[in-house]
């Protein structure tokens, strides 16, 4: 392993890992004791740093078994902060489905802490399309929102007691907000990739909400294909109107066959809506 990464750049910090699976837990009480002598193998071969640099790239290696391993380094501005890259969440017993866990991990991983008190508030409008039965909506409620849950389907009766959702049983490709005071939408309807796409485009450009949190279902074949004309789609039609945005896509761990696209929306010219 020393010798293969002989030629890397000067590594901030080492981390060693294995694959998300049960062989590969197993192999975490090895990974814990080589990584000791691992590390000061490569001090001495000045590969990495003995107090960790900001930064500076990261070495990683990932065992796959006790004598085989892929060694490689990231950028700091691109990497995990969670070991192993996984942020572990707890499932909520009173959350209505394990879909919770997406949005959870999406506001977690697309929002920097720094961020979250000013952009993620109690006391904000949001809309859920597709809401039932209300595992995104519970994120929302959680963090004190006021939601507008947009299915036709029947809503968790504890979500509702809450005081802070409105149920509207409208198909979600049709609803749209009577007035502009929308914080956050987002929406994890089983739909065509392009067809929500366009549902979010037609969003942003009339500044219907400021932030989209929404699930792209991907189809069995040409999944990297699928992924980037959407955020094609996204990319050239606001660029067309002159709408300033942030965009972010990722595989999140609590993710199926689906990437989930963060789109923040800073600025619409006031002409396309007014």
């Amino acid at each position: 392993i020393v010798t293969a990464a002989v030629d890397f750049p000067l590594c901030s910090e080492l981390r060693v890992e294995t694959p998300d699976t049960n062989e590969g837990k197993e192999l975490l009480t090895f990974c814990k004791k080589i990584s000791t002598p691992l590390k000061k193998a490569l001090e001495k071969q000045n590969t990495v740093l003995r107090e960790p640099k900001a930064n500076r790239p990261v070495m990683h290696i990932m065992f796959l078994t006790n004598n085989t391993a892929y060694v490689g380094h990231s950028y700091s501005y691109n990497n995990s902060p969670f070991f192993m890259g996984i942020l572990r969440l707890r499932m909520p017993s009173d959350a209505p489905s394990r879909s919770t866990l997406k949005l959870d991990e999406a506001f977690n991983v697309f929002i920097p802490e720094k961020d979250q008190e000013s952009r993620v508030q109690a006391g904000m409008r949001s809309v859920d399309l597709g809401a039932c039965p209300g595992g995104w909506t519970y994120q929302l409620v959680r963090r004190g929102m006021f939601v507008s849950a947009i299915d036709n389907g029947p809503m968790n009766d504890d979500l509702m007691q809450t005081g802070q959702v409105k149920h509207f049983r409208v198909d979600g490709f049709k609803y749209r907000p009577e007035k502009r005071n929308i914080t956050w939408l987002v929406c994890d309807m089983v739909e065509k990739p392009t067809k929500v796409t366009s549902l979010m485009i037609d969003w942003a450009v009339n500044a219907y909400a400021k932030e989209l949190i929404f699930n792209l279902k991907l189809p069995m074949k040409k999944r990297f294909d699928s992924v980037y004309e959407c955020l094609t789609m996204i990319k050239e039609e606001l660029n067309k109107y002159g709408i300033s945005y942030e965009l972010q896509a990722k595989h999140l761990y609590h993710d199926r066959e689906e990437v989930t696209v963060h789109l923040n929306v800073t600025k619409v010219p006031q002409s396309l809506y007014s």
